[in-house]
């Protein structure tokens, strides 16, 4: 494990208990963020993750009322709603899988949260033993696009067994040397990502690494597999 970055949850398509409908979706964001921020250490969760997960919740639910208020509904409204509501899965989708599968979070706390009860132990997966590679596609201002290849490998196809690309960076005025200067953004199914970059980091440095995760191992827990060298760019 790469010190400094903590694990995160592996992503999957969404799961049947979370709802495809905004109100209900919003209903069972709700309660998720409830329980999560009141008691993280009950379903394998910081107090950190909860924080964000409230934070994406809050962002949905107030975009939701602006998009469905008639006197308030817009194109734009919709569309500000659409991508809350893709933030908020994307992060909160991997933490309800990782709660899910979590052997040490009880069958009433699982239902209490409003995720499945699993009946049955999923095989275990090793984890992965390939790094990944991390280039740099093209830039714009205050964007990059990253392809990410495993190490020697010729198409960017996910090793055996993985399912999700884990992707940590830093921004600062000179390119990180140490992993522990890194934060997590994020776990992704596919590349080319694209990153997106705030107006005071133009001209500042960002920097890389990724790793490739698997969808189980021992115990329902997502195993992690070795992260990549450091890889900085300029923003634009």
């Amino acid at each position: 494990m790469m010190p400094g970055i903590k694990p995160t949850p592996p992503i999957m398509k969404n799961p049947s208990y979370i709802p495809a409908k905004d109100a209900l979706l919003a209903a069972w964001l709700l309660n998720f963020a409830t329980l999560a921020t009141a008691h993280p250490s009950t379903y394998g969760l910081t107090a950190p993750e909860a924080v964000a997960i409230t934070g994406v919740q809050t962002a949905f639910a107030d975009a939701l009322t602006i998009a469905t208020d008639p006197s308030t509904r817009t194109p734009a409204s919709i569309a500000a709603k659409d991508a809350a509501k893709a933030a908020a899965l994307a992060l909160v989708r991997p933490f309800a899988v990782s709660v899910s599968m979590n052997a040490a979070v009880s069958n009433e706390d699982k239902v209490a949260i409003g995720v499945t009860v699993r009946s049955t132990t999923p095989t275990p997966i090793p984890a992965p033993t390939v790094a990944p590679d991390i280039s740099l596609l093209g830039a714009s201002p205050l964007t990059q696009q990253l392809q990410i290849k495993p190490v020697g490998a010729s198409n960017k196809a996910k090793p055996a067994g993985c399912v999700a690309i884990e992707l940590a960076r830093s921004v600062g005025t000179v390119a990180a040397t140490d992993p522990a200067q890194l934060s997590v953004v994020g776990q992704f199914g596919k590349t080319p990502l694209l990153q997106s970059f705030d107006a005071g980091d133009r001209g500042k440095v960002v920097t890389y690494a990724a790793r490739y995760r698997s969808r189980s191992g021992p115990g329902g827990v997502s195993q992690a597999g070795p992260w990549s060298a450091l890889a900085s760019f300029v923003v634009m």
